[in-house]
């Protein structure tokens, strides 16, 4: 009997982890062998985005990120728009989430679901110049590569579909050194978007579970688009700002933490023996 619970608790232990970890579907921090799908997407080459954009992997200097990051090395609304993951072809729904520092004045996003030029949808986390959350649409034209938020009619009070104000005030700092936290998570027709300092995310890790991170900054219920597209890293003449711990995953990945889980299943063995 003993044996058999034994073998039982391991097997659900590895369960759970697998479970998780089997819903990672991409992971770039730019430094460690910890990527997914493998190494290559840490390197600064996989990372093809409009013409003029300039990706290359340097030191992330904010306290509370990695020791590289992805920086974006050029500047103008005519470099602006979206650089696709490499691989991640199929997303529906799941968790987009990422570190980053400001060096101007300018937004940083992503996108998802994206299908050409016309489909899926984009998250803008805005800063100095527009201090908006906006979550746009691409069938409304927001927003076609080499055009910023306003060129494309995308911003206050525009095609967007939300413009909720980003709640970091203003004059905020533009030398890379405060790193940020910006969550996309989609279900169906939901889109939550969290936007914090990464030192106001309290006990920060990567797979913590959204509902320990307070009320979403901004959200949209009517996603009606809903196929499998791409993700992307998406910017508005972002010009020299530093993206890193780049993770998306599938739709289960936090429906349920891990630990809770083997806590509620190990509670059934018990009972059960």
């Amino acid at each position: 009997m003993k044996k058999s619970l034994g073998v039982l608790v391991a097997l659900l232990t590895l369960t759970c982890v697998l479970s998780a970890s089997a819903q990672v579907i991409f992971y770039a921090d730019f430094e460690s062998a910890k990527a997914v799908p493998n190494a290559e997407v840490n390197k600064d080459g996989k990372y093809k985005g409009p013409p003029g954009t300039v990706w290359a992997v340097e030191d992330f200097i904010a306290p509370g990120g990695g020791k590289k990051g992805l920086k974006q090395t050029a500047e103008g609304c005519g470099i602006s728009g979206n650089t696709k993951l490499p691989g991640v072809t199929k997303f529906t729904d799941g968790i987009i989430q990422c570190i980053f520092s400001f060096a101007d004045d300018d937004g940083f996003g992503v996108t998802f679901r994206k299908k050409g030029d016309d489909k899926g949808y984009l998250v803008s986390w805005g800063y100095n110049e527009t201090t908006k959350v906006i979550i746009a649409s691409y069938a409304d034209g927001c927003c076609p590569d080499g055009q910023c938020l306003d060129q494309c009619g995308c911003e206050n009070g525009g095609k967007e579909l939300v413009g909720e104000d980003h709640g970091l005030g203003g004059g905020l700092p533009q030398d890379n050194k405060t790193a940020f936290f910006g969550r996309v998570e989609v279900r169906g027709k939901q889109i939550r978007v969290w936007y914090k300092k990464l030192a106001d995310v309290k006990g920060f890790k990567q797979d913590m579970p959204s509902n320990k991170l307070g009320k979403p900054t901004a959200e949209y219920a009517k996603a009606d688009y809903q196929s499998a597209g791409t993700v992307g890293v998406w910017h508005e003449s972002w010009g020299m700002g530093i993206i890193d711990s780049i993770l998306v995953t599938g739709p289960g990945f936090f429906s349920v933490d891990a630990k809770e889980k083997l806590a509620s299943s190990w509670g059934y063995v018990k009972n059960a023996y």
